[in-house]
This record gives structure tokens, C-alpha cells and sequence, in this order.
């Protein structure tokens, strides 16, 4: 009798559910901006970036073009990407700005956006 009460009270307890009781919260999603002046001969220049109306710290351009770079964490959803391009003396309008939104979904656990010169991507 004894060993049938213990097996029992094993069983009973195996079936409880001891996790959390609410859904967990959002997680923050790293987002890396990574900004380089155009890669062509003559391309244009990159003047100014900001991701959700922060500005990304610019230094001048190496040997490669490389600009500077920053990192974010943000929850989820839908953020405003801007940068201004300066093109050639002849060329008019000589300053061109940039923006597209970029959306981050609630997969992602890191997100790299790359802009050059007057595109960019978003991986």
C-alpha cells in the first residue's frame, strides 16, 4: 500500500507545471549600421546618418571608404533610417538625402544594416 501512495504522489507531481505564467517579455534586438562613402570612382560622399533620429558618429574616410560605424539595441518594430549624400562639384542638386524604414521583426536577434553610398542593405 505504502509503495502504491508513492507512486502516486511521484506521478501526480510529474505532471505539474512549474514555468512561467505570463509570456515572456520582447527582446532586444542588436542593430549594427555600418556606413561607407561609394565604392565607384567619383561616387558620392556621405555627409550624415542617424538610425531612429540618432546620428551616427562620421571619421574620415579610410583607404577603403569606411566611415564609422554604431550599435543600437531595440525592441521590435518599425524604425526610420536617414543619410545625406554630397555628390560631385558639377553635379546638381550637390547634398541628396536618403531615408527608408527599416523593420525589425520579433525573430531577429541581430540585424545588420550596411550603407553605401546611396544604397543600402539590410541583413
Amino acid at each position: 500500500m505504502k509503495l502504491f501512495c508513492y507512486l502516486f504522489l511521484l506521478l501526480a507531481q510529474s505532471n505539474t507545471y512549474f514555468g512561467p505564467k505570463s509570456p515572456p517579455k520582447q527582446q532586444l534586438v542588436r542593430v549594427e549600421v555600418l556606413v561607407q562613402d561609394s565604392t565607384e570612382l567619383g561616387g558620392v560622399r556621405i555627409v550624415s546618418a542617424s538610425f531612429n533620429q540618432t546620428d551616427i558618429p562620421l571619421k574620415p574616410r579610410d583607404i577603403n571608404g569606411f566611415r564609422g560605424s554604431a550599435s543600437f539595441q531595440v525592441l521590435p518594430g518599425k524604425y526610420p533610417l536617414a543619410w545625406v549624400v554630397q555628390r560631385d562639384k558639377i553635379d546638381w542638386p550637390r547634398k541628396i538625402s536618403h531615408e527608408t524604414e527599416v523593420t525589425i521583426s520579433p525573430k531577429d536577434l541581430w540585424v545588420q544594416i550596411y550603407v553605401s553610398g546611396e544604397e543600402a542593405s539590410i541583413r
